[in-house]
This record gives structure tokens, sequence and C-alpha cells, in this order.
């Protein structure tokens, strides 16, 4: 098939445009982000002799309320920075103690807040000391001016590049093609300009973000150096000369142990030019005129080039989101131009249903990077004795139970209304549970909330796969399958960073809002996909008929041995990593973008690794294989509970997924008499059982740290690794017939 040049052309372009637009509203939220953060950051420095004040008072037990000259404290800290706009303080109850001003809004942390709130009047950053809490409200202008100016600079730049990728397509298009291109050649073309385009864009802006940081580290040394000057005036002003002042040295290094950006400050007379190692400032020192008096700042290098790097990897995550749905965008286009004409009424559209897969693993995972942490946070926010702990993991367990009733459930709807209608049914209660959530303001709410959105994944999911393993033809049974695997784990790949990096710039309630929105597009894509009105294959699923397998020992030491572990398993990449990261100060954004990494690396290394494995392993022994080195590789992070050895273990669980879900399927077909069909519905079974107990097993050990809750993911795994490897000691068998 050929396709027009002009038309071509026009593709590219259009695809270009639409990544552009997306590639510069989460550049901009990027930005926003990090700004905030840093700007928050050295606003709230101005407050840090003020605690140790507090603190040092109270410790000898006054009241809070009785703190005489808590007013000119908060006045003194108005006054450091034309960009603080009120200063109040609370108890630890919440109640309003000091304010500096009248009109400052009733903003209380809520347990889901950090370090600050960004609201329309100003962001709201929250400063806790042993009694209570100092609330700053910051000028939100400054945020809102620098991020008018990056979209000036990333529209300039956006007009750069689109530009750019006109003339590339004219050329690529006119050379060598006089009638036209094919299908492919446009393919390939498209995916070289989009992906070429995306990256140019997101290092052009990770370079003005890099700056960026450079110019607020600037900004945290003046701040500093003001806070020094005040402090200084405020012993002076008392009648003590500045020559007679002592405990300096102690001051600074007290102070800078406040300020993680700086490793040393001290006082000097000198002159000395500014480097990246140091910066000096002339401090205005009252009662000093001979002499200027110097406050040289040197910086933490090695913390800087680690905040800097952390801050690559974000912009490089969110360059590998953009040219994977470019890639997919190109290839979706294509592909559906190539089966234009050739698409039969009543058949499953391909590029249709892998659309729709993608975009529903974005849809529904966008919560997957914080959501433990949110649970936590909410129960935290209860105030509830630790041995209660297990209660954060009630919504992830609430939710697996919805799935698993889904599941129970989704064989007899889709024969009563057929695939399309079932798959709109989910879409729709997936809709409903992210308006629940978005909702929820306490535990139990949230728990309500994932009970009903479980539903959504329980019907989609396991619809999908019945409805694979119905096909009569096994080329369009694999066909499913392979777009299924791909699209989705590319989906969730993108759909986790997203939601981490919303939730990061704005708040958990606006991720489910966009997620309700971007679920309503999946109904129209349910309907493009061509799924039948009607079941094809009218014969009966029946779990309590799949039970009657469980007489068999071996299925039996199987499904409780292999099946049940494995799925717990699972649970430290969508669980106890986020929790981990929360521990160790990632962002979710950060959290999210290591989630990705596991996604893509199942993704693309499935069919090969797999494939390998199989031909050399049978497919029973390399279950017990992929269940060693899963135990292993978890257990290197529950022994050290180190963020390397977190990220080891994602990445190794990765690797090892892409066989051991393969294999999962297979490792039943030495055993004589079973049916594959019978055995798949048990394993789903079983794994969802594993996905209900598991997050109330995990939780009921936060006490000991997200390492040492996933020790349970460990003990479980040890466990069902003796009970299958001695039912494949005492059963083993070879040269028995395959599965039916």
């Amino acid at each position: 098939m050929q396709i027009k040049r002009q038309r071509a052309i026009v593709i590219i372009v259009m695809l270009s445009v639409i990544m552009t637009i997306f590639t510069t509203v989460l550049t901009t939220l990027s930005y926003r982000k990090t700004q905030a953060d840093s700007y928050v950051h050295a606003g709230v420095l101005n407050t840090v002799g003020t605690v140790r004040k507090l603190n040092y008072a109270l410790s000898f037990g006054k009241p809070l309320d009785k703190f005489y000259g808590l007013d000119d404290l908060l006045a003194g800290i108005d006054d450091l920075s034309d960009q603080i706009k009120g200063v109040e303080v609370i108890d630890s109850e919440g109640n309003l103690i000091e304010s500096t001003e009248e009109a400052m809004a009733k903003i209380r942390p809520d347990g889901l807040d950090s370090e600050y709130r960004m609201e329309k009047d100003g962001i709201y950053a929250f400063v806790p000391f042993d009694a209570g809490t100092i609330i700053l409200r910051l000028d939100v202008g400054v945020i809102n001016d620098l991020t008018r100016e990056y979209i000036g600079f990333i529209l300039r730049l956006d007009a750069l590049i689109l530009l750019a990728v006109v003339l590339a397509a004219f050329a690529s298009c006119m050379i060598r093609s006089q009638n036209g291109l094919s299908v492919k050649r446009l393919r390939i073309t498209s995916v070289l300009i989009l992906v070429t385009a995306q990256f140019a864009l997101g290092a052009l802006s990770m370079w003005h973000l890099d700056e960026s940081y450079s110019d607020s580290v600037a900004q945290i040394a003046r701040t500093t150096a003001l806070t020094v000057k005040n402090d200084l005036n405020a012993v002076i002003e008392k009648g003590i000369p500045y020559e007679e002042l002592t405990g300096l040295d102690s001051y600074l290094t007290n102070l800078v142990e406040d300020v993680p950006e700086l490793s040393n400050l001290s006082l000097g007379t000198g002159a000395a030019a500014s480097t990246n190692q140091m910066s000096e400032f002339d401090l205005d020192i009252e009662g000093v005129a001979d002499e200027t008096v110097s406050l040289f700042c040197y910086y933490d290098r090695d913390l800087i080039k680690s905040k800097r790097i952390n801050n690559v990897i974000d912009s490089l995550i969110l360059i590998l989101i953009t040219i994977f749905i470019s890639m997919e965008s190109a290839a979706f286009w294509t592909k559906h131009m190539e089966m234009k004409g050739r698409r039969k009424k009543g058949e499953l559209y391909l590029p249709g249903f892998r659309l729709f897969v993608f975009v529903v693993g974005i849809t529904f995972t966008l919560d997957v990077g914080f959501f433990s942490v949110l649970s936590a946070k909410l129960f935290n926010a209860m105030a509830l004795p630790e041995s209660m702990s297990f209660l954060s993991g009630m919504p992830n367990t609430m939710y697996s139970v919805a799935v698993l009733i889904g599941l129970l459930a989704c064989s007899s709807l889709i024969r009563r209304f057929g695939m399309r209608r079932i798959l709109m049914i989910g879409v729709i209660m997936g809709i409903i549970g992210y308006l629940f959530c978005a909702a929820s303001v306490n535990l139990p709410m949230l728990i309500a909330a994932r009970f009903v959105y479980g539903f959504c994944d329980g019907i989609i999911i396991n619809s999908i796969r019945l409805y694979a393993s119905s096909q009569a033809d096994p080329e369009l049974h694999t066909k499913i399958l392979v777009e299924y695997m791909a699209a989705t784990n590319l989906g969730v790949s993108c759909g986790v960073v997203i939601g981490g990096l919303i939730a990061d710039v704005a708040s958990y309630t606006l991720v489910f809002l966009i997620g309700a929105a971007l679920a309503f597009v999946c109904l129209f894509l349910v309907l493009f996909a061509g799924f039948p009105e009607k079941q094809e294959n009218s014969e009966k699923m029946s779990f309590v008929i799949a039970l009657k397998e469980l007489k068999k020992p071996q299925v039996s030491l199987y499904m409780i041995g292999a099946v049940l572990p494995v799925y717990i398993a699972t649970l430290f990449v969508a669980f106890t990593f986020p929790l981990f990261g929360n521990e160790a100060g990632f962002s979710n954004s950060m959290v999210s973008g290591c989630l990705m990494l596991n996604f893509i690396i199942i993704a693309y290394l499935t069919d090969p690794i797999s494939d390998w494995v199989i031909k050399r392993v049978r497919p029973d022994i390399a279950m017990a294989v992929y269940m060693a080195l899963q135990t292993a590789s978890i257990g290197i992070f529950v022994l050290t509970g180190s963020v390397w050895a977190a990220i080891l273990a994602l990445v190794l669980t990765s690797l090892w997924d892409c066989f051991g879900m393969v294999v999962m399927d297979l490792a039943l077909d030495h055993v004589e008499g079973t049916s594959t069909e019978k055995c798949t519905l048990l394993q789903m079974l079983f794994g969802k059982f594993g996905m209900v107990i598991g997050p109330v097993a995990i939780t009921a050990w936060l006490g000991k740290g997200a390492a040492g809750a996933t020790g349970v993911i460990v003990l479980f795994m040890a466990a069902g690794l003796i009970i299958y490897g001695l039912s494949l000691i005492i059963y083993s068998s070879k040269n028995r017939p395959a599965l039916k």
C-alpha cells in the first residue's frame, strides 16, 4: 500500500504537534514542581532560628500558649523576606496560637502533605517543632512568574522543533518517493522523526531545568546569609558589641546542619571571589564600620550533584514516556492505514485493541506509584495504635477482593452481555471508583472506594484474558496475548510516572479526577477496538468444575506452593517499593520512574527471555528456578534495606518475571489428565487470593519499616519454594502427555 507524499507529511507533522503539546505539558509540570520545592525549601530556612529557640524554651516545660514573645519571633520571620506574606503557629491539635495577620486562610496539615501545599492565595509551608507547627504563607506569584517565563521558553523551543520536524518530513518523504511511501517506510520515518524531536525537546528542557536548580542553590545561600545577619544584629541590639560575641563557630555549625546544601559557614573580613564551591556575602552588621564582615558559604557539592542527577533522571523518564507514546502513536496510525479496507465486521480490530489496552494501562495505573503511601498517611492521620497498622493495607485488600469477585463473575457476564458491554461496565466501575477515591478524606472512605474501583480491573483484565483463551484460532489467541502484554506494560510504565508527577505538582485528588476523565476516552476506544457483542465460544467456563482439578495432589501443591506466594511477591513492586521510596525520601515521580523501569523490562524482554528459557528448561523446573531467583533478589533488599539493593531487586525481579509469568501457565504440562483452561482459571483464582491476604500480612509488619515488612514476602516465597520443590521431587515424571 502506497501513501501519498503530501498525506505522509501531514501525518508526521500532525503526530509531532500532538506529542509536542503533550511533552510541553509534562515538562512544565515538572519544572513547576522543581521550582516550588526549591522555593519552599529556601523560605523554610527563615524559620531555622525560631524553631531552635522554641524547642529550647519548651524543653523546660513551658506550655506553647504561655510562650511570651512569640509574636515578636513571628514578626521577625515575616520581616526577613518580602516573599513571606504571613506566619502563624498552631499547636499539635491544629489550634491557632499566634499569627502575624488576620487574613491568613485556615490551612492545616492533614496528614497527606509533606512540606507544603500550593493554593491560589499562596504556598503554605509547614515547619514542625516539638509542640506544634509553624505555617508560612509564601508568595505564590514567584512560582507563577517563573512558570510563565518557562512556558515562553518552551513555546519558542516548540516552534523550532516543529520547524525542524516539517523540514525533516519534507526531506524524508520527497527523496526517492515519486509514487508515494509504503506503510512500512512511513512507520519507520515517522518513528525516527518523532523520537528525535522528543529527545531534543526533552534534552533542552532538562538543560533549562538544571540551570534553574543552580539558581535556587544560590538563593539558599543568600537566605542563609540574611539569617546570619539578622541573628547577629539581634544580639548586638541587646548591647553586646560584635567584637565581644562568643560562640560564633558553634552557632554557624548548628545553622549549617539545617541547610543540607551547605557544608560549612565561616565569618571573616577578607574578600574572596565566589565560585561554584563557595559564595561570599557582605553582611551589614551594626556597629562595625571600619571593616566589612563577610559570610563564606561552602556548598556541599556531593549533595548538589546527587540532586542534579535526580533532576536528570526525572527528565529522562519524561523523555522516555514521550518517546514510548510517540512510537505507539506512529505504530497505531500506520497499522490503521495498512488495515484500512481489510477490516471485517464483527472481528476484533487489533490496532484498535492495542490502543485500547495501552490507554487503559495508562488510565488505571496513575495511582500505582503513591497509593500505598496515601493509605499509610490516612492511617497515620487516624492516630491508631501501631498494632492496627494492618488497616493501612485494607484498601489494597478490598481492591483485591473486588478483583476476585470480578474474576468469579466475568465468565458468566461475558456470556450474558458480550465482551463489548462487559468491558464498558468495567470502565464505568473504574470511573466511579476513581471519583470515590477523589472524594475520600479518611481511611474508611478510601477502603470503600477502592473496593468499588477493584471491579474495574477485576472485569477488564480477566475478561481480556478469558476472551483470548476462547479463540479457536491459535494464531489469533497468540496475537491477542502478545499485543495485550506489550501494550499493557508500556501503558503502565507511562501511567505510573504521569500520575506520580501530577501528585507531586498538584494533589492525589487531581490524579483520581484525571484518571476518571481518561476513562471516558476508554469507553469510546472499547467501541473502536471492535469487540464482539456476543461471546464466540458458547462453552461454559465454571470455577466449580475447575476446582475439581485440586483433587490431583500436584495441582493443589502447585497452587498453594507456587501460584499463591508468587502473586504475593508481585506486591514488592506495586506495594512495598513505593513505601520504601517514601521512607528514603523519593518523590512520587522518582518512585514512579523506578516502577517504570520494571514495566519497560517486562514489555521488551519477555519475548526473547521466555523463548530462550522454554527451549532449554522444562517449565516445571523453570518455575522452581524462577521462585528461587525471586526469593534471593527480594531477600537481598530485606537483609540490607539500602536504596541500591531496592533498585537492584526491582530490576532483577523484572528480569525473572520475563520468563516466570510465562512458564507459570506451562508448569503443569507434565501432569497427566489436567486441563489447560481449568488450571488457568485456578491460577487466576489463587493469584487473587494472594493479592487479598498479601497487603494485610505486609502492613502488619510496617512497624519494622518497609524493608522489614517486605520480609513477609520472602517468608511466603521460601515456604512456597520448599512445598513446590518437594512436590517436584515426589511427583517428578517425564515424557507424560502435555496439556490438552
